[in-house]
Order: structure tokens, then C-alpha cells, then sequence
């Protein structure tokens, strides 16, 4: 309830903006004196552009494929159609105005929602803005809880112990990896994308960790067919793809956990065999976190879900 009052505000000030483009064209055209009559004809239909404007922009933001200044152009052609058509209908039912004098009578209202436009464009940003880093810290913290958690911690110390009876070169690379998942991940807060380079090493550090885990039980490929080195994705999501395989598939030395991770130029295609476990408690949160991250860039990522696989596409971004 409060953000709407927030936005009725907003929509009553920038409606009160087209008092100086009346005083103008009342100057302009000789008519000084009916300015107090212009602002009360007006205002009422001001507020209605204005709300139309809002509701225009308000979809227009709602479709992630579109640039910010495809966007604009889109808002500003669509809104200053819709405000001569306004103009010239209220104007061809309280006027006997022939088609030159409607569209005459429409012209300083043009520019005026232009500006109104761009207000509330404005008014779009900083809301996308706020959001974006609401975003962004969300998803570190998701970030975080993934792997700085009792159970993953616990298994990696069990595996550390173990190994350190065994062999002490292993043991050695394995604290070492342990040890850079951690790094990269809090040396990454405040990024909210990263080098596709910098996402593979980090990758291959914590699926060392994970193979050391479960050994033959599971088959992680990665095949970089990138014609350059380019492109940048969200930090930790090919990390993130990998982890919820692992969470959700049995793995057994019989019958293996296969992760496949195929990079090209300008996407990310992980995929993994299904065999999903009985007892796993799934809400979705880093999947969406992915999704909402790539949503903030306009970008979309991909799921298909067969009987036999499971597959997300993630965009490279330039």
C-alpha cells in the first residue's frame, strides 16, 4: 500500500509539470488570461496521460530482452502516440476543431510527455537499480551458503582427514583447492559478473574437491570450444549447476554421475544424466537466484528437463 502512494505521488508531481509548458503556449499564443481556465481543462487529463505513460513504461521494463535504449525509443513512441490520440479525441468531443486545428492543439503536449517519459524512465532506473543490488546481495549471500555450510565443510574436512593418512601430496593439492573455492568466492562479493577464464579455473578447483569425494562415481567433462576468451557470466553459477547435480543424482561407481560442460563463444551448456534421489528436499533458491541474476543483465538462461537429462544454458555476456 505504501508503494502506491509512492507512485501516486510521483504521478501527481510529474502531472503538475505541464503547468509551465500552459503558461508557454498561453504566452505564445496571446491567451494569458485563460491560463487559470487552461491548468483546470488540463490537469484532469494530464493526471490520465500521466498514468497511461506509467503503465505503458511499467510493461514495456517487464520484457528482459529488450536494451535500455530500445526500450526508451519504444516507451517514447508508443506514449506520444498515445497522448495525441488522447488529445485530438477529448479535443474532436468538446471542440468543433477540423483535423488541422486537432492536431495543432496537441503539439505542446508532445514535448511535455516526452519529458514526462523520461521521468518515469528515470523513476524505472533507480527502481531497477535498487533492486538490482537487493539482487546482487541476495545472491552472494545464496553464493555463500552454498558452500560455507556445515555439510560441506563437514565432508571436506572428513575427506582432508582422510586423505592425510593416505597421501600427503594429496592432501597437500586438496587444502590448497579447499582453500581457493573459498578466495574466489568471497573476493567476488561486490562483482556482479566475472571472466568465463576466471569461472573455469574456479570451476576445476572445486570439482578436484568433489572428485576426490565420490571418485569413480562421478565424471565431470568440460569442453572449451571458445574461438577466443572472451565474455563474462554471473560468478559461481557453472559452480552452482554443478553442486544441485550432485545434490540431487545418486552417485555409485556402477552406474556414475556424468556431468557434461560445454563452453562455447556465446553460451554455457551444462548438462547431467538423471538419477534422482528419493529423499531430497528441493526449493529451487539457487536456480532462481541464476535466473534473477542473468534477469538484471537482460539476459534469460535455458532449462530442458527430460526423462534422461537435465540441461541449463547460460548466456555469455559480451
Amino acid at each position: 500500500m505504501k508503494q502506491y502512494r509512492y507512485i501516486l505521488l510521483f504521478i501527481i508531481v510529474v502531472s503538475i509539470s505541464f503547468v509551465p509548458f500552459i503558461g508557454i503556449y498561453s504566452i505564445m499564443s496571446g491567451t494569458e488570461d485563460n491560463i487559470p481556465e487552461r491548468l483546470a481543462i488540463n490537469m484532469p487529463v494530464c493526471l490520465m496521460i500521466c498514468s497511461l505513460d506509467y503503465v505503458v513504461i511499467r510493461m514495456m521494463s517487464g520484457i528482459p530482452s529488450l536494451s535500455n535504449s530500445m526500450r526508451l525509443t519504444a516507451d517514447i513512441i508508443v506514449t506520444t502516440v498515445a497522448c495525441v490520440f488522447i488529445v485530438c479525441f477529448l479535443n474532436f468531443l468538446l471542440s468543433d476543431f477540423g483535423i488541422r486545428e486537432l492536431v495543432k492543439s496537441a503539439l505542446p503536449a508532445v514535448p511535455w510527455n516526452w519529458v514526462v517519459t523520461l521521468l518515469i524512465e528515470l523513476f524505472f532506473y533507480n527502481n531497477r537499480q535498487q533492486e538490482m543490488e537487493k539482487e546482487k546481495a541476495n545472491y552472494q549471500l545464496a553464493a555463500l551458503r552454498n558452500q560455507i555450510n556445515p555439510h560441506f565443510l563437514f565432508n571436506s574436512l572428513n575427506v582432508l582427514a582422510s586423505l592425510a593418512y593416505i597421501d600427503a601430496e594429496k592432501t597437500n593439492i586438496f587444502a590448497k583447492r579447499l582453500s581457493a573455492v573459498y578466495r574466489y568466492l568471497l573476493s567476488n562479493g561486490e562483482r556482479t559478473t566475472v571472466g568465463v577464464d576466471e569461472e573455469l579455473e574456479f570451476v576445476h578447483k572445486y570439482v578436484y574437491l568433489e572428485q576426490v569425494r565420490f571418485g569413480d562415481s562421478l565424471k565431470v567433462e568440460i569442453a572449451d570450444g571458445r574461438a577466443g576468451k572472451g565474455g563474462r557470466i554471473i560468478p559461481a553459477s557453472i559452480q552452482m549447476l554443478v553442486e544441485n547435480a550432485i545434490k540431487h543424482n545418486v552417485c555409485t561407481s556402477e552406474s556414475p554421475l556424468v556431468i557434461n560442460i560445454v563452453v562455447t563463444d556465446d553460451r554455457i551448456t551444462v548438462t547431467n544424466n538423471l538419477r534422482l534421489r528419493q529423499k531430497v528436499v528441493s526449493s529451487g533458491v539457487g536456480l532462481k537466484n541464476i535466473r534473477r541474476q542473468y534477469a538484471l543483465h537482460n539476459q534469460a538462461i535455458s532449462v530442458e528437463f527430460t526423462d534422461k537429462t537435465f540441461t541449463v544454458t547460460l548466456p555469455v555476456m559480451v
